[in-house]
């Protein structure tokens, strides 16, 4: 169901998707470029809005849009690329044997998540979000969130693919998240917020090892204190920690760190670490 696609296959793994089904569709955020469409010589009347249910102001210009690629493109080399440009407006490619309503409205409806009586706004269409939701969600919820969709291409660090047997689903996506998923959907926000400001502040993106040390300590901040931990005490041991080797933080046991997190204050909880030096 998942699979990376290397750099080199990728133009013709999409130029045979668009041969079987005719056509594909591209999925863009406007509100990041929005000279996007004009730079790649979209036909507007080829572009479908995708609304969040909640919005009722915005203009069709500023929501999701799913935009058509017919076989005769010339240009879908560079929309490829535009996958691996942060900066571009370009999301997912996807292809579908259903219509591009049906594609529409299921995006629209996938974006809504229910846990314990409330209701969230899922953006898994983000590649930052669905990174993580793939190795969260199970199968079956996976086959839901994509539905109607056979094909999706993004991009995070390498080309991915999902695929899967598409099904036409008229509702809200019912995903019945276990509360594990639900933690690991709480430390999966946590991360994108230290790996955007990590990123920043380093002014540049964070290598495979520094985005497998922030994860790992995380998972492991969440493991001992068993609740959402201090923010600031929090805050104090990852950018300690990312500073430092990979190893660093197996020099602290749970016992250890579930002590220093719940009852040391912040002045305590820095001179451990400076003594660790």
């Amino acid at each position: 169901m998942i699979k990376t696609i290397l750099d080199q296959e990728i133009n013709h793994t999409i130029a045979e998707q668009i041969q079987q089904f005719g056509k594909m569709y591209l999925l863009v955020d406007p509100k990041i470029n929005d000279n996007f469409f004009f730079d790649n010589y979209f036909e507007f009347e080829s572009i479908v809005p995708i609304r969040d249910r909640q919005d009722t102001v915005s203009q069709d210009h500023e929501l999701l849009q799913l935009c058509a690629i017919p076989k005769q493109t010339t240009y879908i080399e560079q929309l490829i690329i535009e996958l691996k440009n942060k900066k571009s407006a370009a999301i997912a490619l996807i292809a579908s044997p259903y219509s591009i309503k049906y594609i529409q409205n299921h995006i629209s409806n996938a974006m809504f998540m229910s846990y314990n009586g409330s209701k969230y706004l899922l953006r898994f269409y983000d590649s930052h979000v669905l990174k993580h939701l793939i190795e969260i969600l199970n199968e079956k919820q996976l086959n839901n969130l994509l539905g109607c969709i056979e094909y999706w291409y993004f991009w995070q660090n390498s080309y991915t693919q999902l695929h899967h047997k598409p099904e036409l689903i008229l509702s809200d996506i019912q995903y019945q998240l276990s509360p594990k998923q639900w933690l690991k959907i709480e430390i999966a926000q946590i991360y994108n917020a230290y790996e955007y400001q990590l990123a920043k502040q380093q002014q540049k993106t964070l290598s495979n090892t520094e985005q497998r040390t922030l994860k790992q300590l995380l998972d492991w901040i969440y493991k001992v204190t068993f609740y959402r931990p201090n923010q600031q005490k929090m805050d104090v041991i990852i950018h300690y920690a990312m500073a430092q080797p990979e190893q660093f933080f197996r020099q602290i046991n749970d016992d250890l760190l579930f002590e220093l997190m719940t009852n040391q204050n912040i002045n305590q909880l820095e001179q451990y670490l400076k003594n660790l030096d």
